[in-house]
């Protein structure tokens, strides 16, 4: 080109095949008649005032460095696109650094265009997802003044971590980094975006991982990767997704109903001891450790931990505990439904941007007076009459015409609703047969009321424990092993 010889950029990389198009913009522009009398003193002024240097690195690993911080300036590289440029680093072939960069982009490229919402930043949160499901052996103490680790490294800076730590990851070496760009990361980011379309949509054997999502425990994404490996086949990758989401559901809602923190940054040491405890994982192994986990567990449905929390029993709703309630019923409403051969009707129930969606609908009227002398005061009328046992879904109409009309009067109009809101009515155990054989079949202790007090409030809740017993059992798990 220097010599006004045509360049051939077939086959090249392309970091080669951009600059051979820029300089030919620049031919296009065609300075000369464009600056007319001022070409003089632009070609003055770029001999001796434009520098060229150029930079020696004894290895790789200075020469990554050295290529971080000069990028450290104006418009930054993107962690990712860092991680990129130490990866491809020391593959000298110039067909493996072409394949290796065109897999990585096309990778990267699925990421973030993911779905309906492209998001620039996906890549990232999955590049953080899958080293600390993968390679985060520490964790800072949980003391004031501990040190980051690799949990906490990953997450703000994977891609100098995978740099510190190459040879504990076995990622050092052009063989290895060119595995890790062709192989492992695309068969990580195919995994993330299963995931990815199982919270969306409803999928059958991924529905747990729906249920995850719908109450925002977004730590799934991170641990559903852990007991992955790269050899793992279609449906070995799928079982070992249904089996860790399957114990999230189970783990995180025991919390739910103890009114126990389920956030982000409240079970982060938690989320890393699963991810160490299941790390590549077979599925018979898999399914071993999660179950005995639950196992163990001090927390359950009937109540437990630390605090000798009261479990669904002393489950209320309030502002933080909403959501969970919320999806408590939707998960009740379905199991009765679909036990009652009916369709599963779940994402329905969770569904609150349709015009009639569900609503949660108190048996207790809000009108403390009309019951004043069941109860010692008024806060003891709201803690009974928010309490999760005396709660159902209904239609958003339906819960707007009957919700101030005590238990007499709008009990009857459920009859037409959900087996669990109509399981309430005596006229619903006339002529359901598939109902009777559920109710039968599942030794669910079922009755219709006449009236709805205190005794009748707290056989319910026996009734909803006993539910949540067989929706949350780990013989979900031992399926899945077999």
């Amino acid at each position: 080109m220097f010599h006004g010889e045509e360049y051939n950029t077939d086959g090249k990389e392309e970091s080669l095949r951009t600059i051979v198009d820029r300089y030919r913009d620049i031919e296009e522009i065609d300075l000369a008649q464009t600056l007319g009398d001022g070409f003089a003193t632009f070609v003055y002024w770029l001999l001796t005032k434009v520098g060229l240097i150029e930079i020696e690195a004894a290895s790789d690993t200075h020469a990554y460095s050295i290529f971080e911080m000069m990028n450290d300036r104006g418009k930054p590289l993107s962690p990712v696109d860092m991680l990129k440029a130490y990866l491809l680093a020391p593959i000298e072939s110039r067909e493996q650094r072409a394949a290796a960069n065109r897999v990585w982009k096309q990778t990267v490229l699925d990421l973030i265009t993911w779905g309906p919402d492209p998001n620039p930043e996906r890549d990232a949160i999955f590049v953080k997802a899958w080293l600390r499901a993968q390679y985060a052996d520490t964790i800072r103490d949980r003391k004031a003044v501990a040190i980051d680790k690799d949990w906490e490294l990953i997450g703000s800076g994977f891609h100098r971590w995978l740099r510190d730590n190459e040879q504990r990851v076995g990622a050092a070496g052009a063989e290895r980094h060119l595995q890790i760009m062709t192989e492992e990361a695309p068969f990580f980011a195919r995994a993330y975006r299963t995931i990815l379309d199982a919270g969306r949509h409803y999928t059958p054997g991924l529905e747990s991982i729906f249920f995850n999502d719908a109450i925002a425990f977004t730590w799934q994404y991170t641990v559903l990767l852990a007991p992955l490996t790269i050899t793992d086949d279609e449906e070995t990758v799928r079982r070992k997704l249904a089996a860790v989401a399957t114990y999230l559901d189970i783990w995180v809602m025991r919390r739910a109903v103890n009114h126990m923190s389920v956030d982000y940054s409240t079970v982060n040491y938690n989320m890393w001891t699963v991810c160490r405890d299941i790390r590549r994982a077979s599925l018979g192994d898999l399914v071993e450790i999660l179950v005995g986990k639950l196992n163990t567990d001090d927390v359950t449905f009937s109540g437990g931990g630390p605090r000798k929390r009261g479990g669904i029993e002393n489950l209320q709703l309030n502002q933080s505990s909403r959501r969970y309630i919320r999806h408590l019923l939707a998960r009740v409403t379905a199991y009765v439904e679909v036990g009652a051969g009916r369709a599963d009707q779940y994402p329905t129930y969770m569904d609150r941007s349709t015009k009639n969606g569900f609503d949660i609908e108190h048996l207790w009227a809000d009108k403390y007076e009309r019951y004043a002398e069941q109860f010692e005061s008024e806060q003891d009328f709201n803690a009974w009459r928010n309490d999760v046992a005396a709660l159902v879904l209904l239609p958003a109409d339906v819960n707007r015409s009957y919700q101030d009309k005590p238990f007499e009067l709008k009990v009857p109009h459920y009859v037409k609703q959900n087996f669990y809101a109509a399981s309430l009515t005596e006229a619903t155990y006339e002529h359901q047969p598939q109902f009777a054989k559920f109710i039968t079949a599942e030794q669910l202790p079922f009755r219709s009321y006449d009236r709805f007090g205190k005794g009748e409030q707290q056989e319910r809740s026996a009734l909803l424990l006993a539910l949540a017993g067989r929706i949350w059992s780990t013989d979900r798990l031992d399926v899945l092993r077999r």
